[in-house]
Protein backbone atom coordinates (compact mmCIF):
# COMPACT_ATOMS: atom_id res chain seq x y z
CA UNK A 1 0.00 0.00 0.00
CA UNK A 2 1.02 3.26 -0.90
CA UNK A 3 2.65 5.09 2.40
CA UNK A 4 0.73 8.74 2.43
CA UNK A 5 -2.20 6.27 2.54
CA UNK A 6 -1.47 3.82 4.86
CA UNK A 7 -0.69 6.98 7.32
CA UNK A 8 -3.96 8.53 6.69
CA UNK A 9 -5.54 4.98 7.33
CA UNK A 10 -3.19 4.93 10.98
CA UNK A 11 -3.89 8.39 11.71
CA UNK A 12 -8.43 7.72 11.40
CA UNK A 13 -7.91 4.80 13.71
CA UNK A 14 -6.11 6.83 16.01
CA UNK A 15 -9.16 9.15 16.21
CA UNK A 16 -11.09 6.31 17.30
CA UNK A 17 -9.53 6.51 20.44
CA UNK A 18 -11.49 8.47 23.12
CA UNK A 19 -8.83 9.98 25.09
CA UNK A 20 -6.25 11.09 22.40
CA UNK A 21 -3.50 11.11 25.43
CA UNK A 22 -3.35 7.03 25.01
CA UNK A 23 -2.72 7.94 21.28
CA UNK A 24 0.53 8.67 18.99
CA UNK A 25 2.57 7.98 22.24
CA UNK A 26 6.03 7.25 21.52
CA UNK A 27 7.37 4.05 24.05
CA UNK A 28 11.05 3.74 24.17
CA UNK A 29 12.57 6.65 22.54
CA UNK A 30 15.52 5.32 22.79
CA UNK A 31 15.31 2.44 20.96
CA UNK A 32 16.33 0.93 17.55
CA UNK A 33 13.93 1.92 14.04
CA UNK A 34 12.28 4.65 16.01
CA UNK A 35 9.44 5.99 13.82
CA UNK A 36 8.92 2.54 11.90
CA UNK A 37 6.36 0.58 13.73
CA UNK A 38 2.75 1.86 15.02
CA UNK A 39 0.84 -0.35 17.62
CA UNK A 40 -3.02 -0.70 18.49
CA UNK A 41 -3.15 -2.40 21.29
CA UNK A 42 -4.78 -2.88 25.00
CA UNK A 43 -2.99 -3.23 28.31
CA UNK A 44 -5.11 -6.29 29.21
CA UNK A 45 -4.71 -8.17 25.95
CA UNK A 46 -3.42 -11.26 25.94
CA UNK A 47 -2.08 -11.18 22.40
CA UNK A 48 -0.90 -7.37 22.88
CA UNK A 49 1.07 -8.26 25.52
CA UNK A 50 3.02 -11.05 23.59
CA UNK A 51 3.61 -8.11 20.93
CA UNK A 52 4.62 -5.56 23.87
CA UNK A 53 7.46 -7.88 25.10
CA UNK A 54 8.61 -8.86 22.18
CA UNK A 55 9.18 -5.15 21.17
CA UNK A 56 10.31 -4.92 24.52
CA UNK A 57 13.17 -7.42 24.37
CA UNK A 58 14.62 -6.70 21.20
CA UNK A 59 14.13 -2.85 22.89
CA UNK A 60 12.21 -1.82 19.51
CA UNK A 61 10.72 2.21 19.98
CA UNK A 62 7.12 1.96 18.89
CA UNK A 63 4.04 4.45 18.91
CA UNK A 64 1.51 3.15 21.33
CA UNK A 65 -2.63 3.59 20.74
CA UNK A 66 -4.12 2.21 23.51
CA UNK A 67 -7.65 0.85 23.33
CA UNK A 68 -10.50 0.45 25.53
CA UNK A 69 -11.56 -2.96 24.61
CA UNK A 70 -14.66 -3.10 26.67
CA UNK A 71 -17.42 -0.73 25.97
CA UNK A 72 -19.10 0.95 28.61
CA UNK A 73 -22.39 2.80 29.66
CA UNK A 74 -22.37 7.07 30.16
CA UNK A 75 -24.29 8.67 32.66
CA UNK A 76 -27.47 8.27 30.73
CA UNK A 77 -27.63 4.82 30.37
CA UNK A 78 -26.58 4.80 26.50
CA UNK A 79 -23.62 2.43 25.70
CA UNK A 80 -20.38 3.38 24.49
CA UNK A 81 -19.18 0.63 21.93
CA UNK A 82 -15.31 -0.49 22.74
CA UNK A 83 -12.83 1.35 20.72
CA UNK A 84 -11.24 -0.99 18.75
CA UNK A 85 -15.08 -1.80 17.56
CA UNK A 86 -14.76 1.87 15.37
CA UNK A 87 -15.10 2.01 12.13
CA UNK A 88 -11.95 3.18 10.64
CA UNK A 89 -9.59 0.65 13.11
CA UNK A 90 -11.75 -1.83 11.74
CA UNK A 91 -11.05 -1.13 8.03
CA UNK A 92 -7.11 -0.72 9.39
CA UNK A 93 -7.46 -4.29 10.34
CA UNK A 94 -9.14 -5.17 6.94
CA UNK A 95 -6.28 -3.82 5.21
CA UNK A 96 -4.42 -6.23 7.09
CA UNK A 97 -6.02 -8.76 6.62
CA UNK A 98 -6.14 -8.98 2.63
CA UNK A 99 -2.81 -9.00 3.40
CA UNK A 100 -2.67 -12.04 4.66
CA UNK A 101 -5.47 -13.80 2.88
CA UNK A 102 -7.19 -15.59 5.61
CA UNK A 103 -10.58 -16.08 6.36
CA UNK A 104 -12.56 -14.22 8.82
CA UNK A 105 -13.60 -15.79 12.28
CA UNK A 106 -17.17 -17.51 11.70
CA UNK A 107 -17.87 -19.15 15.35
CA UNK A 108 -16.45 -18.90 19.09
CA UNK A 109 -13.87 -21.38 19.93
CA UNK A 110 -12.27 -19.93 22.80
CA UNK A 111 -8.90 -19.69 21.67
CA UNK A 112 -7.12 -16.65 20.04
CA UNK A 113 -5.43 -18.16 17.29
CA UNK A 114 -5.76 -16.64 13.71
CA UNK A 115 -4.72 -19.84 12.18
CA UNK A 116 -7.42 -21.70 13.81
CA UNK A 117 -10.12 -19.82 14.47
CA UNK A 118 -9.70 -16.92 11.67
CA UNK A 119 -9.66 -13.42 11.78
CA UNK A 120 -11.40 -11.07 14.77
CA UNK A 121 -11.95 -7.90 12.31
CA UNK A 122 -12.45 -6.02 16.31
CA UNK A 123 -9.28 -7.20 17.84
CA UNK A 124 -6.08 -6.09 19.08
CA UNK A 125 -3.22 -5.89 18.47
CA UNK A 126 -2.38 -4.13 15.04
CA UNK A 127 1.30 -3.33 14.00
CA UNK A 128 1.96 -0.88 11.27
CA UNK A 129 5.20 -1.13 9.72
CA UNK A 130 5.67 2.39 8.20
CA UNK A 131 8.98 1.04 6.68
CA UNK A 132 7.41 -2.04 4.55
CA UNK A 133 4.02 -0.10 4.05
CA UNK A 134 2.39 -3.10 6.16
CA UNK A 135 -0.85 -3.74 8.20
CA UNK A 136 -0.28 -7.38 10.63
CA UNK A 137 -2.91 -8.07 12.43
CA UNK A 138 -2.12 -11.72 13.92
CA UNK A 139 -0.38 -11.39 17.12
CA UNK A 140 1.58 -14.32 16.21
CA UNK A 141 2.76 -12.99 12.76
CA UNK A 142 3.60 -9.53 13.96
CA UNK A 143 6.14 -11.19 16.29
CA UNK A 144 7.71 -12.68 14.03
CA UNK A 145 8.13 -9.65 11.76
CA UNK A 146 9.17 -7.51 14.60
CA UNK A 147 12.39 -10.15 15.24
CA UNK A 148 12.77 -10.35 11.84
CA UNK A 149 13.37 -6.72 10.79
CA UNK A 150 15.01 -5.44 13.28
CA UNK A 151 18.64 -5.47 13.24
CA UNK A 152 21.29 -7.33 15.48
CA UNK A 153 21.88 -11.10 16.18
CA UNK A 154 20.19 -11.76 19.45
CA UNK A 155 17.02 -12.70 17.45
CA UNK A 156 13.96 -14.66 19.28
CA UNK A 157 13.64 -17.41 16.14
CA UNK A 158 16.53 -18.70 16.08
CA UNK A 159 18.47 -20.12 12.36
CA UNK A 160 19.16 -23.47 13.80
CA UNK A 161 16.66 -25.94 11.55
CA UNK A 162 16.10 -27.96 14.80
CA UNK A 163 15.37 -25.16 17.27
CA UNK A 164 13.60 -23.19 15.08
CA UNK A 165 11.18 -26.60 14.52
CA UNK A 166 10.71 -26.70 18.52
CA UNK A 167 10.34 -22.95 19.07
CA UNK A 168 7.31 -23.08 16.44
CA UNK A 169 5.83 -26.00 18.65
CA UNK A 170 5.41 -24.30 21.31
CA UNK A 171 4.34 -21.05 19.94
CA UNK A 172 1.36 -23.53 18.72
CA UNK A 173 0.90 -25.03 21.92
CA UNK A 174 0.03 -21.18 23.21
CA UNK A 175 -1.54 -20.34 20.24
CA UNK A 176 -4.10 -23.36 21.02
CA UNK A 177 -4.19 -22.44 25.24
CA UNK A 178 -8.07 -21.22 25.19
CA UNK A 179 -7.07 -17.62 27.37
CA UNK A 180 -10.04 -16.38 25.82
CA UNK A 181 -12.22 -19.11 27.01
CA UNK A 182 -11.41 -19.15 30.38
CA UNK A 183 -10.88 -15.32 30.85
CA UNK A 184 -14.42 -14.87 30.04
CA UNK A 185 -16.54 -18.43 30.87
CA UNK A 186 -17.60 -19.42 34.48
CA UNK A 187 -16.16 -22.85 35.98
CA UNK A 188 -19.24 -24.33 37.87
CA UNK A 189 -17.04 -25.30 40.40
CA UNK A 190 -14.08 -23.59 40.91
CA UNK A 191 -14.37 -20.23 39.30
CA UNK A 192 -11.57 -18.42 40.37
CA UNK A 193 -11.35 -14.91 38.82
CA UNK A 194 -11.65 -11.64 40.23
CA UNK A 195 -14.74 -11.06 42.01
CA UNK A 196 -15.03 -7.41 39.44
CA UNK A 197 -13.98 -9.73 36.75
CA UNK A 198 -16.46 -12.33 37.13
CA UNK A 199 -19.12 -9.60 37.65
CA UNK A 200 -17.75 -7.99 34.32
CA UNK A 201 -18.07 -11.03 32.50
CA UNK A 202 -21.62 -11.44 33.37
CA UNK A 203 -23.36 -9.20 30.67
CA UNK A 204 -20.25 -8.41 28.00
CA UNK A 205 -21.50 -10.11 25.65
CA UNK A 206 -24.89 -8.70 25.86
CA UNK A 207 -23.17 -5.11 25.77
CA UNK A 208 -20.73 -6.66 23.25
CA UNK A 209 -23.88 -7.56 20.82
CA UNK A 210 -25.93 -4.62 21.42
CA UNK A 211 -22.75 -2.52 20.46
CA UNK A 212 -22.06 -4.42 17.52
CA UNK A 213 -25.93 -4.44 15.86
CA UNK A 214 -25.75 -0.52 16.59
CA UNK A 215 -22.39 -0.26 14.59
CA UNK A 216 -24.33 -2.34 11.36
CA UNK A 217 -27.11 0.02 11.04
CA UNK A 218 -24.54 2.62 10.89
CA UNK A 219 -22.45 1.58 8.11
CA UNK A 220 -25.38 -0.37 6.60
CA UNK A 221 -23.99 1.18 3.34
CA UNK A 222 -20.42 -0.15 3.83
CA UNK A 223 -20.32 -3.88 2.54
CA UNK A 224 -17.22 -4.81 3.65
CA UNK A 225 -17.62 -3.38 7.12
CA UNK A 226 -20.94 -5.23 7.99
CA UNK A 227 -19.18 -8.29 6.70
CA UNK A 228 -16.47 -7.57 9.52
CA UNK A 229 -18.81 -6.66 12.36
CA UNK A 230 -21.49 -9.76 11.35
CA UNK A 231 -18.29 -11.98 11.52
CA UNK A 232 -17.94 -10.37 15.30
CA UNK A 233 -21.22 -10.85 16.15
CA UNK A 234 -21.41 -14.57 14.90
CA UNK A 235 -18.44 -15.12 17.63
CA UNK A 236 -19.83 -13.57 20.36
CA UNK A 237 -23.06 -14.76 20.00
CA UNK A 238 -21.40 -18.42 20.21
CA UNK A 239 -19.59 -17.23 23.22
CA UNK A 240 -22.67 -15.74 24.91
CA UNK A 241 -24.30 -19.45 24.43
CA UNK A 242 -21.35 -21.75 25.97
CA UNK A 243 -20.01 -18.58 29.09
CA UNK A 244 -21.78 -21.15 31.51
CA UNK A 245 -21.75 -24.34 29.36
CA UNK A 246 -20.36 -26.21 32.41
CA UNK A 247 -18.92 -29.33 29.57
CA UNK A 248 -17.63 -26.92 27.95
CA UNK A 249 -15.78 -24.93 30.51
CA UNK A 250 -14.31 -28.00 32.36
CA UNK A 251 -13.30 -29.19 28.69
CA UNK A 252 -11.36 -25.81 28.64
CA UNK A 253 -9.34 -26.70 31.75
CA UNK A 254 -8.87 -30.01 30.38
CA UNK A 255 -7.11 -29.17 27.02
CA UNK A 256 -5.10 -26.23 29.01
CA UNK A 257 -3.61 -28.92 31.58
CA UNK A 258 -2.66 -31.46 28.76
CA UNK A 259 -0.67 -28.41 27.04
CA UNK A 260 0.88 -27.70 30.00
CA UNK A 261 2.04 -30.90 30.26
CA UNK A 262 3.65 -31.52 26.96
CA UNK A 263 5.64 -28.55 28.39
CA UNK A 264 6.62 -29.98 31.16
CA UNK A 265 8.01 -32.67 29.91
CA UNK A 266 9.40 -30.02 26.99
CA UNK A 267 10.64 -28.32 30.27
CA UNK A 268 12.52 -31.53 31.37
CA UNK A 269 14.19 -33.00 28.39
CA UNK A 270 15.24 -29.85 27.18
CA UNK A 271 19.30 -29.26 26.76
CA UNK A 272 19.16 -25.62 27.38
CA UNK A 273 19.37 -22.45 29.34
CA UNK A 274 15.95 -21.85 28.24
CA UNK A 275 13.04 -23.69 26.66
CA UNK A 276 14.22 -24.12 23.06
CA UNK A 277 17.22 -22.23 22.83
CA UNK A 278 20.52 -21.20 25.09
CA UNK A 279 19.24 -17.88 25.20
CA UNK A 280 15.63 -16.35 25.28
CA UNK A 281 13.40 -17.48 22.51
CA UNK A 282 10.22 -16.32 21.38
CA UNK A 283 8.70 -19.65 23.13
CA UNK A 284 9.95 -18.49 25.95
CA UNK A 285 8.18 -14.55 26.21
CA UNK A 286 5.15 -16.69 24.66
CA UNK A 287 4.80 -18.55 27.42
CA UNK A 288 5.73 -15.99 29.98
CA UNK A 289 2.47 -14.57 28.94
CA UNK A 290 0.71 -17.56 29.01
CA UNK A 291 1.69 -18.51 32.59
CA UNK A 292 1.17 -15.12 33.61
CA UNK A 293 -2.50 -14.79 32.77
CA UNK A 294 -2.93 -18.36 34.09
CA UNK A 295 -1.78 -17.62 37.16
CA UNK A 296 -3.89 -14.42 37.57
CA UNK A 297 -6.78 -16.46 37.30
CA UNK A 298 -6.04 -18.27 39.69
CA UNK A 299 -5.14 -21.50 37.13
CA UNK A 300 -1.66 -22.14 39.05
CA UNK A 301 -2.82 -25.38 40.11
CA UNK A 302 -3.43 -26.91 36.73
CA UNK A 303 0.94 -27.14 37.17
CA UNK A 304 0.85 -27.91 41.16
CA UNK A 305 2.58 -31.30 40.37
CA UNK A 306 4.54 -30.04 37.46
CA UNK A 307 7.65 -28.41 39.50
CA UNK A 308 9.84 -27.57 36.11
CA UNK A 309 6.78 -25.26 35.11
CA UNK A 310 6.54 -23.53 38.48
CA UNK A 311 11.00 -22.90 38.01
CA UNK A 312 10.48 -22.08 34.61
CA UNK A 313 7.46 -19.11 35.57
CA UNK A 314 10.27 -18.26 38.27
CA UNK A 315 12.51 -17.32 35.59
CA UNK A 316 10.26 -15.95 33.23
CA UNK A 317 9.59 -13.54 35.74
CA UNK A 318 12.64 -12.10 36.03
CA UNK A 319 12.80 -11.10 32.36
CA UNK A 320 12.09 -7.30 32.26
CA UNK A 321 10.17 -7.81 29.61
CA UNK A 322 8.00 -10.11 30.85
CA UNK A 323 7.95 -8.31 34.39
CA UNK A 324 6.72 -4.85 32.65
CA UNK A 325 4.63 -5.44 29.42
CA UNK A 326 2.58 -8.72 31.15
CA UNK A 327 2.61 -8.61 35.19
CA UNK A 328 2.45 -4.72 35.80
CA UNK A 329 0.14 -4.08 32.52
CA UNK A 330 -1.92 -6.92 33.66
CA UNK A 331 -2.30 -5.54 37.23
CA UNK A 332 -2.84 -2.17 36.34
CA UNK A 333 -5.38 -2.80 33.82
CA UNK A 334 -7.54 -5.80 35.85
CA UNK A 335 -8.81 -6.32 38.65
CA UNK A 336 -6.74 -7.18 41.47
CA UNK A 337 -5.99 -10.86 41.55
CA UNK A 338 -4.73 -12.16 44.56
CA UNK A 339 -3.03 -15.01 42.49
CA UNK A 340 -1.26 -12.20 41.10
CA UNK A 341 -0.56 -9.00 43.60
CA UNK A 342 2.96 -10.29 45.28
CA UNK A 343 4.03 -9.95 41.63
CA UNK A 344 3.47 -6.33 41.01
CA UNK A 345 6.57 -4.10 41.05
Amino acid sequence: MDRSKLETMVGLARETIADQSRAGVLRNPEGVQRGRFVLFHAAMSFCSQKVRATLAHRAASFESNEMLILGKRGPDGVLVPAENYGADYVRLRLQGRESLKIRLVEAYSGISSVSDAGLDPCAVPTLVDLETSEVVVDSLRICVHIDAVLPGTERLVPADPEQLQNVRRQLAAVDRTPHPGLLYGFHPEDDRRPQPLRQAMSSVYEEKLEALTSLVAENSEDYDLVAAYAAKIAKETGGKVIRHDQEFQRALRDTTREILSGLDVDLRASQHTWLCTPYVSLADLFWGVSLVRLKYLGLENLWADMPAVEGYLAMLLELPSIRDEVVNATMSSMPRSEYLADRAA
